[in-house]
C-alpha cells in the first residue's frame, strides 16, 4: 500500500494530500474507531476533515486508490 501511495503522491500533489500511517502510529487507532473500518484500510477525508469514503482491508491496488482519489476530487 505504501508503495502505491508513494507512487501517486507526485501525480496528485496539487489536489490531494496522500499519506500512509501504520496502525498504532499517531492517532491511527482513534481514526479507525471513528470510521467504519474494523482494523485497517483507507480512510479518505475531505479538506474539512470529514470522511468521504473508507475501504476495508489491504488487498486492493492502484486502481482502487485512484477510485478513492476521484471521490475526493468530486467532493
Amino acid at each position: 500500500m505504501t508503495a502505491i501511495v508513494d507512487g501517486l503522491k507526485a501525480e496528485y500533489a496539487d489536489v490531494v494530500v496522500l499519506e500512509t500511517t501504520k496502525v498504532g502510529d499517531g492517532n491511527s487507532k482513534e481514526e479507525i474507531e471513528n470510521s467504519d473500518i474494523k482494523v485497517h484500510g483507507i480512510i479518505a477525508k475531505n479538506a474539512d476533515g470529514e470522511i468521504v469514503t473508507t475501504v476495508e482491508g489491504h488487498s486492493y491496488g492502484e486502481e482502487k486508490v485512484k477510485e478513492v482519489i476521484a471521490l475526493l476530487l468530486e467532493d
